[in-house]
C-alpha cells in the first residue's frame, strides 16, 4: 500500500516520455507550439506561501495489556483519520540544465488536522476516548523536474518532521473511576510527492502539489487505579498523511518573464489553445474519512454506540473525457470520468475480545465511483489552473464478521450505489502537441449509509442486531494524461 503513491506520482514523469515518443512520427502541433526551455529559466532562489488540506490514515490500536493480571487481551483496532486545513511557507533553489530542473526545497506547515474516537464498548463499564492532533510539520526535499517552457512537472521527496498530540481518557462509570493523560511527540520520517508549477506573471509562479508523509509510529500508555486493581491503557498509531496544497512563489534571478524583452515575453506567455474534445487516463490514491457509529442490540436493550472513523484507502484508476470552450484566458468545460477503486479499511470493535469470542470485525470498501463535472479555468501560458464540481456516484460495501460466543461465527454484508456531489481543483500543463498532464484533487460526498445485521449470539438468544451507520466521504488525489482533438 505504501508504494501506491509512488505509482501515482510516476505518471507525471511518464507523461512527458509518452508525449515525446508519440511526437517523433507526427508533424508539429501548430495550434500550440512547443516552448523551448531557453524562453524560461527556472534557475535561482525562491520563496513563497501555500495553503491546502490534509487527511491522515493512521492505523491504531486501543487496549489494556495485562488486564487485572490476566494474559494480554487483544486490543481494539481502528483507523484514526485526522483531517483539516493547513498552511505554511516554503523556500528553495532550482538549477536548470536544458529541460531538466534540479532543486531543493524546505517548508513548514501549521495544521488543523485532528480526529477523535470513543471505543471499547463506550458503556457504563468501560469507555476510552482518544483524540489525535497533528500540530505542525516540516519537510526538506529534493526536486527533479521537466520544464516545458514556463511550466514545470516535478517529483519530490526527502525528510519530514512533525509534532503530534494524543489525548486519552478512561472512564469506568460503575466503579466511579476516571483518568486521562496527554502525550506530545516530535516525530521524524520521510515524504514523497509531485506537482506542477507554472509562471503567472513577472517572477511569480503558482503550483499545485501532492505529498505523502510517513512519520513512523507512536505508543502511549498510562496506569489507572481501580477498586479491582490497576489498569494500563495503551494506544498505538502509525502516522501517515496525504496532503494537497496550492502555492505561490516569487523567484529571485533566473530568466523569468519579467526579465525578457517584449518578443521573448510574448513567446513565453503564448496561451495554449484548450478548446476541443479530449480523452485521457488517470491513476491515483483515495483516502476515505467516514465518521461511523457501531451498536449492538439484544433482548436486554441497545448498547451505547462506539464512534470512530472508517478510512478506506487504496489505489484507483480510470478514464476521463471532456470538452473545453476557451475565451481569451478563461476556459469553461465539462468532464466525466469513471474510476475503479481498491479502497478498503477494517476495524475490530465491541471490545474485540477474540479470546472470549465476542468481538466484531467491520470492513468498508469503495469499489468504484464516477463523476460528471463542470470546470472553470484560467489559462496562463501553457498551463491551465481550474476549479471543478458536479455530481458523483459510487458503490460502497459494508461487511461484518460477528463472534456471538464460543463456536458462533456469522458474516453478513450490504452494498449500496449512492449518489452525491464532488468539488475540487487542479492544474494541467501542455507537454507537447496535443498531449497534456494534470494533477487534481477531488472531495467526494456520497451521503450516508446505515446497515443492520441480525446474527446469532450465545449471550442474547435467539439473535442480536448489529447496526453500522456512517457518512461516505472520499479524498481523491490523482494524476492524469490527456490527448486533445482539434482546438
Amino acid at each position: 500500500m505504501k508504494r501506491a503513491p509512488l505509482i501515482v506520482l510516476a505518471m507525471i514523469a511518464a507523461a512527458t516520455t509518452v508525449a515525446e515518443a508519440a511526437d517523433l512520427s507526427r508533424p508539429s502541433y501548430v495550434k500550440a507550439p512547443r516552448l523551448e526551455s531557453a524562453l524560461y529559466d527556472w534557475s535561482g532562489f525562491y520563496l513563497g506561501g501555500n495553503a491546502g488540506y490534509g487527511v491522515g490514515r493512521d492505523p491504531s490500536t486501543v487496549g489494556f495489556p495485562g488486564f487485572f493480571g490476566a494474559p494480554v487481551p487483544p486490543p481494539e483496532s481502528v483507523t484514526q483519520g485526522p483531517k483539516g486545513w493547513l498552511g505554511g511557507l516554503q523556500a528553495g533553489y532550482n538549477k536548470q540544465f536544458g529541460n531538466l530542473v534540479l532543486g531543493i526545497e524546505g517548508d513548514w506547515q501549521w495544521t488543523g488536522l485532528r480526529d477523535a474516537a470513543c471505543v471499547f464498548v463506550c458503556d457504563d463499564e468501560t469507555t476510552v476516548n482518544v483524540e489525535q492532533k497533528l500540530r505542525d510539520f516540516g519537510t526538506v526535499r529534493g526536486r527533479v523536474g521537466y520544464a516545458a517552457g514556463s511550466t514545470l512537472f516535478y517529483l519530490t521527496g526527502g525528510f519530514a518532521v512533525g509534532r503530534l498530540d494524543t489525548n486519552v481518557g478512561l472512564v469506568r462509570a460503575l466503579e466511579g473511576t476516571a483518568n486521562a493523560a496527554s502525550f506530545r511527540h516530535t516525530l521524524t520520517g520521510g515524504t514523497v510527492g509531485g506537482g506542477i508549477e507554472t509562471a503567472l506573471f513577472g517572477n511569480w509562479t503558482g503550483k499545485v502539489e501532492y505529498l505523502y508523509m510517513d512519520l513512523g509510529g507512536v505508543s502511549d500508555s498510562f496506569t489507572t487505579a481501580t477498586p479491582g486493581g490497576r489498569i494500563t491503557t495503551q494506544v498505538t498509531s502509525d502516522i501517515r498523511d496525504h496532503i494537497v496544497r496550492a502555492g505561490l512563489n516569487y523567484r529571485f534571478g533566473g530568466l523569468g518573464q519579467g526579465s525578457l524583452d517584449a518578443g521573448l515575453r510574448a513567446a513565453a506567455t503564448r496561451l495554449h489553445d484548450w478548446t476541443g474534445f479530449y480523452v485521457g487516463a488517470n491513476a491515483g490514491y483515495g483516502v476515505g474519512h467516514d465518521p461511523a457509529s457501531f451498536t449492538h442490540a439484544t433482548v436486554l436493550g441497545t448498547g451505547f454506540p462506539e464512534t470512530f472513523t472508517l478510512a478506506p484507502g487504496g489505489w484507483l484508476g480510470g478514464g476521463q473525457a471532456g470538452y473545453n470552450w476557451q475565451t481569451s484566458q478563461w476556459v469553461l468545460g465539462v468532464e466525466t470520468d469513471i474510476q475503479g477503486a481498491g479502497q478498503v479499511d477494517t476495524a475490530c470493535v465491541s471490545a474485540c475480545e477474540l479470546t472470549f469470542s465476542t468481538g466484531t470485525t467491520l470492513e468498508r470498501k469503495l469499489n468504484w465511483f464516477g463523476t460528471t463535472r463542470g470546470q472553470l479555468g484560467y489559462a496562463t501560458g501553457p498551463a491551465l489552473l481550474y476549479i471543478t464540481g458536479g455530481a458523483a456516484y459510487g458503490q460502497v460495501r459494508t461487511s461484518i464478521t460477528d463472534l456471538g460466543g464460543p463456536g458462533i461465527v456469522s458474516t453478513a454484508s450490504a452494498s449500496h450505489i449512492k449518489g452525491g456531489w464532488t468539488m475540487g481543483g487542479g492544474i494541467e500543463g501542455a507537454i507537447s502537441g496535443p498531449w497534456s498532464a494534470k494533477l487534481e484533487y477531488l472531495y467526494v460526498d456520497l451521503g450516508n449509509v446505515s446497515d443492520t445485521f441480525a446474527t446469532p449470539a450465545a449471550f442474547s438468544p435467539p439473535l442480536r442486531t448489529t447496526t453500522v451507520s456512517s457518512s461516505v466521504r472520499d479524498h481523491v488525489f490523482r494524476a492524469g494524461l490527456n490527448y486533445r482533438f482539434g482546438g
